[in-house]
């Protein structure tokens, strides 16, 4: 079972990549950086648009070798959000994670 811990903090996105995706080019994510910590991402997993409400939002799994995340991207805000962390070995709510600065 995974260990899932709820974030939902705003994050800054310092670092992106693109891929060609046919003949559209994508943008994803490469590096977050929040409250003092800093995550590089090595691999990509899904990436899809949704609706909330009547903004629409695009869902990243990203994962950095050793923790999967999911972070969001507000294309009317132009916001960051990191929604959670999953399969952390070290996942205690109240624990520092254990991330590269």
């Amino acid at each position: 079972m995974e260990n899932i811990i709820e974030i939902n903090k705003d994050v800054s996105v310092v670092a992106y990549y693109f891929r060609n995706a046919g003949e559209r080019l994508r943008c994803f994510p490469k590096r977050i950086e929040w409250d003092g910590k800093r995550v590089d991402f090595t691999e990509t997993g899904l990436r899809h648009p949704t609706k909330k409400g009547q903004r629409m939002v695009h869902v990243f799994d990203m994962s950095d070798g050793n923790a999967d995340y999911r972070i969001e991207f507000d294309a009317e805000r132009l916001t960051w959000t990191l929604i959670s962390i999953a399969d952390i070995s070290y996942a205690a709510p109240h624990s520092s994670l254990a991330i590269a600065h």
